[in-house]
């Protein structure tokens, strides 16, 4: 199952009047948790290594891959959207 971009699924799940409002707040978001995301990691290196810096900051993408699955696999093309 070959899962599509982020944007794709948000512009096809958002309302049509809040497509450009969602799209911003997807932005927003992975800026600031990619900031935090670079902020953490000298904090998890010392109080436990890289394995555990590592090993937590991979658990993001790891989820993130298994709700872009689930939000996919019920989409459902805005044209057929009542």
């Amino acid at each position: 199952m070959i899962v599509p971009a982020v944007t794709d699924i948000v512009t096809e799940v958002a309302p049509e009047h809040a497509v450009g409002t969602a799209l911003t707040l997807q932005t927003a978001l992975g800026f600031l948790l990619t900031s935090i995301s670079i902020a953490a990691v000298p904090h998890l290196r010392a109080a436990g290594g890289w394995p555990l810096a590592f090993g937590l900051l991979a658990v993001g993408p790891a989820l993130g891959i298994a709700a872009m699955r689930l939000l996919a696999s019920g989409r459902a093309p805005r044209s057929s959207m009542t």
